[in-house]
């Protein structure tokens, strides 16, 4: 994998919004301690990638004084995505050792239910890894809902001119989850691809989401793929579909109004069968 490829972002206290939000520049080449997550990545076998991404952690103060992975088994506690219509749907968050899949279309509010995961994961002292080849994340947002940015490390696409990633982005990116998923640093593993339409299903054979599901068994991680439609779970892995129905902004019309709340239906289990209604309202 190419630095190029993706970059990482972590957040130190100086990074952390301000009344304003925060401003971040392109990222083109990355800065020097950012070549660490090129090690991190590179196919160098688990214990190599494990190493790597533990100096890299260490290099960005990303850890707390008593190390995430010490105490309690927590592989048999889910994580809650702090959505209460969505936590009793699937008994309490999504598993751990598990793939799972958040998805919808636009304004379904599948991007402010990530939001809160990340949240609930974070504000919890627990590390989350986001992947986001497109570029989307808004982490200004992320830290009005609540979420930590000192405890989550960002990986992020080129930002381009791109609807839809290409095969190489997506494969850089899965491998990327790859890394992340199998060291068992994280309590939360996600891989954004929201906007992205069909372009997982066409460029990735499904022996890509078998790998990653094996990857995560027996470990405390909670690994989930945020995509416009059904992409892949693990046979334990939850399924949340998210439909839009309908949306509160601040004024009638004009450039200068703002989303309030997002109303969806939410359906869960392979069939959709259990089903709940839920709002999602904006950071003030």
């Amino acid at each position: 994998m190419s630095a190029a490829a993706l970059t990482v972002r972590a957040f130190r206290d100086a990074d952390l919004p301000a009344a304003d939000g925060p401003t971040f520049d392109d990222a083109a080449e990355p800065a020097a301690d950012d070549r660490l997550v090129v090690a991190a990545l590179a196919p160098e076998g688990p214990g190599a990638r494990k190493r790597a991404l533990e100096a890299l952690l260490c290099a960005r103060r990303l850890q707390r004084d008593a190390p995430p992975l010490r105490g309690e088994d927590r592989r048999l506690r889910p994580l809650s995505t702090a959505v209460p219509a969505i936590d009793a749907l699937t008994g309490g968050g999504l598993p751990r050792g598990q793939l799972s899949q958040l998805h919808g279309p636009a304004s379904s509010g599948r991007t402010g239910v990530l939001v809160s995961l990340l949240a609930s994961v974070t504000s919890a002292g627990a590390l989350a890894a986001l992947v986001d080849p497109l570029d989307r994340f808004d982490p200004a947002s992320a830290a009005a809902a609540g979420a930590d940015l000192a405890r989550l490390l960002w990986l992020r696409g080129p930002r381009g001119d791109r609807e839809e990633p290409t095969a190489k982005a997506l494969a850089d990116a899965t491998a990327a989850v790859a890394t992340l998923a199998g060291s068992g640093l994280f309590d939360l593993v996600a891989l954004d691809l929201a906007g992205a339409g069909p372009a997982p299903s066409r460029a990735l054979p499904s022996t890509t989401w078998l790998r990653l599901a094996r990857l995560v068994e027996e470990m405390p991680t909670a690994l989930v793929v945020l995509a416009d439609g059904a992409v892949a779970q693990s046979p334990g892995g939850a399924s949340v579909a998210l439909e839009p129905t309908g949306a509160r902004w601040s004024a009638p019309g004009g450039p200068g109004r703002r989303l309030v709340s997002l109303a969806a239906c939410v359906r869960t289990g392979r069939h959709g069968r259990r089903a709940a209604s839920l709002s999602l309202s904006a950071p003030a």
